[in-house]
């Protein structure tokens, strides 16, 4: 099958600095690739880059192809228009992603308006929806209501609702289950899953949590100080890992289910 999105020697640079390494992957459509490391390893900045969000500074080059659209090379007006409607991202950051001063259901309304032709009538019916979708009318928030009100785990599932609005051809998921409790993350990765069986999105799902990877993921890679130390089918790479950091993240990864003491965390060195 034809890769949805194709990346092919990646980089960011920050004035002198290297803060990505040259990374090269695929995503075909209905999969879901999961990326992992520990803090600071580039996971958030290679999520970013694809999405032509990077710090003032910052400088991606290389080639990172959707559906075969160039996304590196776009202007801003062109990503714009692929932003929310082919392209979509649940943010790491529930608490400050969404706008305070605007009711949640006219938020998750703006991407309709946007990116469709859909009457005023057909867009609240698909806002409550998704609302419905996400879980949280079944928690008794309103799409009236605002994101103060809200938790951090409520937040979140507004910023996927938005996220999965216009049936993105990819979407890029940054930590997006770490405020919720665990039935609801399963909840949302059927929801997640269901977009990929049924509409064929593929899925960037960067996290920490090497189970959720286990469980969803086709493929991993392992990031660490901006660069690739390991990738694969998950199976292959997390039953026989072959690199140390990739062996250091399962073990400790395991010693947080109890299963393994814990070991600390190999240093390595910049790759040149």
């Amino acid at each position: 099958m034809k890769a949805l999105l194709d990346v092919r020697a990646l980089k960011v640079r920050s004035h002198e600095h290297q803060i990505l390494h040259p990374l090269s992957f695929t995503i075909r459509p209905g999969e879901i690739l999961g990326v992992t490391g520990e803090s600071g390893s580039g996971k958030s900045t290679l999520a970013l880059a694809l999405m032509g969000l990077l710090p003032t500074g910052f400088r991606a080059c290389g080639n990172a192809a959707l559906q075969g659209t160039e996304l590196l090379s776009l202007s801003e007006h062109d990503l714009c228009r692929l932003r929310g409607k082919t392209l979509a991202m649940v943010f790491q950051e529930p608490m400050t992603a969404l706008n305070p001063t605007r009711a949640i259901g006219q938020q998750i309304a703006d991407t309709f308006r946007l990116h469709t032709v859909l009457s005023r009538s057909q867009i609240r019916a698909e806002t409550r929806t998704l609302l419905q979708q996400t879980d949280l009318l079944e928690a008794g928030v309103s799409e009236r209501a605002y994101p103060h009100q809200l938790s951090g785990g409520q937040r979140q599932r507004v910023l996927l609702a938005m996220a999965l609005a216009c049936r993105p051809s990819l979407l890029i998921a940054d930590e997006f289950t770490t405020a919720l409790d665990p039935q609801t993350r399963n909840a949302m990765m059927d929801l997640l899953r269901h977009h990929c069986d049924t509409h064929g999105m593929a899925v960037l799902m960067v996290s920490h949590d090497l189970g959720l990877i286990r469980r969803h993921a086709a493929h991993v890679l392992v990031l660490k100080d901006g660069a690739c130390v390991e990738q694969g089918s998950t199976s292959s790479v997390f039953d026989t890992p072959s690199h140390a950091y990739t062996q250091a993240l399962l073990a400790m990864s395991l010693h947080g289910a109890g299963r393994a003491p814990l070991t600390p965390l190999p240093v390595f060195g910049m790759p040149t």
